[in-house]
């Protein structure tokens, strides 16, 4: 996996590449007014660690482009423009900003070398084997603009660019059927007629439920 300075750097580059108005101003408030460069990606669900959300934008990034290539999407994203694939894949989490914050708990330990280091008395053992508990970095939810999810991350961007209907409705379903039920009919109309909002979301998938799984 990449460092987070040669994350940064790229991800810096892709958004550098789009020529629209006000982006400039947008890379500045990101790298400056919110934590999306050390931000996790999750609680625990994945990359839930110091850089994890940009690491996972540009994993979405991947996932998306990479269809380009595919029988079934190849045509369709050949068809729309690289700046386009850019914002819908970088900033489809920038909701995430100044929303969650660092904590600890304890939790139980097997690892042999650490228990063996152990003082007697701060070993204990289970039905899975001697363990220890140990105190660990932990993220909790405090979102600071509780705003949503998607159409969070449509509204801020558009404070700095402005988008095209098929880039908002890319961000603003990017969850899919994750939705609450009642958006079921939206999530599926927006699916039809703008197919990216498809691919954009299996991408999300594709990276936290395989890319992600072992980072």
């Amino acid at each position: 996996m990449a460092t987070i300075e040669e994350n940064i750097k790229r991800f810096e580059e892709l958004l550098g590449s789009v020529k629209r108005d006000g982006m400039e101003n947008l890379i500045k408030y990101i790298k400056n007014h919110t934590d999306f460069y050390s931000a996790p990606a999750s609680t625990r669900f994945h990359l839930a660690c110091e850089g994890g959300l940009l690491q996972h934008s540009l994993n979405v990034y991947d996932c998306l482009t990479a269809k380009k290539d595919s029988v079934i999407w190849g045509d369709i994203l050949k068809e729309i423009p690289e700046e386009n694939l850019i914002i819908m894949a970088l900033l489809h989490d920038l909701c995430k900003t100044n929303f969650y914050v660092e904590g600890t708990k304890n939790q139980k330990t097997y690892d042999a070398e650490k228990v063996e280091a152990a003082e007697p008395w701060q070993r204990k053992h289970d039905k899975q084997g001697d363990f220890i508990w140990e105190t660990v970095k932990t993220y909790q939810i405090e979102d600071q603009l509780p705003l949503g999810h998607g159409e969070k991350s449509v509204m801020l961007i558009q404070c700095y660019i402005r988008l095209s209907m098929q880039e908002v409705m890319a961000i603003r379903w990017h969850m899919g059927f994750s939705e609450e039920k009642v958006n079921y009919g939206s999530v599926g109309a927006a699916m039809e007629k703008y197919p990216v909002v498809l691919a954009l979301h299996e991408a999300d998938l594709e990276a936290s439920k395989i890319l992600e799984r072992d980072m």
